[in-house]
């Protein structure tokens, strides 16, 4: 699926963007053809290539439906380095998630969050490429927060303080640690097709998470559960995390 922003549509884009590129050499189309496309705004339909000079092309988009909406899961994670962040953003845009919100911890590398990849929101691109990949054009809201505090914080509905221990609705906050889980995540998730209430997974940096960020989350209704009995990485814990929760859900 091609994905245009509003403003790109019937603007000429010039031969070294990677969607003409693809579009001449890997789908091999060229003026009058037409192609799936989309924009964020979640319309999906067909974009007719036009020539323009100098190699470039423009497309006419003619919205046709509406994309599937984004998936109730919400992911807290802890800071990646960079260019793993850039594959985890594209695998979880590719899922469907609906929010990811990205939190320094007290184990991570300050220096990830004053990346230009994350302070100019280069990551925009990843996230592209993951709806691209799965042909529906709605991007995941992505926030940014210092610390874990304040990135628990903004969970909450606009206007309202984080409350204590009464956070959230039962079941519907887990953070991911082998240590203090009781169960793995598979088994004590108790969800059902269907349930549209939002779910927040918690998963923090490669180092984990200290003593102190634990009883926060579990200040603020988060339960624990595992990924079994192996460490993964962050890009693993969090595909493999969303993807049973999405499972569990009904959506995959």
């Amino acid at each position: 699926m091609l994905f245009l922003d509003e403003a790109e549509i019937g603007v000429p884009l010039p031969p070294s963007d990677e969607r003409v590129r693809h579009v001449r050499k890997v789908l091999k189309k060229g003026p009058g053809d037409s192609i799936a496309a989309g924009t964020p705004d979640g319309r999906l339909g067909a974009a007719t290539i036009e020539a323009r000079d100098g190699g470039a092309m423009s497309f006419a988009f003619s919205p046709e439906r509406e994309a599937p909406a984004l998936r109730p899961v919400v992911l807290l994670l802890g800071f990646p380095r960079p260019i793993q962040a850039n594959r985890i953003l594209k695998d979880l845009s590719s899922l469907g998630i609906s929010r990811i919100l990205l939190s320094g911890t007290e184990l991570g590398e300050k220096s990830y969050f004053q990346s230009d990849f994350f302070k100019n929101r280069e990551f925009r691109s990843a996230l592209i490429e993951g709806a691209m990949q799965a042909g529906n054009p709605r991007l995941p809201e992505v926030g940014t927060a210092w610390t874990l505090a304040r990135a628990l914080d903004s969970l909450e509905p606009p206007g309202i303080e984080a409350p204590p221990e009464m956070a959230g609705s039962p079941g519907r906050r887990w953070a991911l640690d082998p240590y203090r889980a009781q169960a793995t995540f598979g088994r004590a998730l108790p969800l059902e097709a269907g349930d549209a209430a939002p779910l927040t997974l918690a998963i923090g940096s490669e180092r984990g998470w200290t003593t102190a960020e634990l009883d926060l989350l579990a200040s603020r209704g988060f339960s624990f559960a595992s990924l079994g009995d192996r460490i993964l990485k962050t890009e693993t814990a969090a595909v493999a995390a969303v993807s049973i929760a999405l499972s569990r859900l009904g959506y995959l």
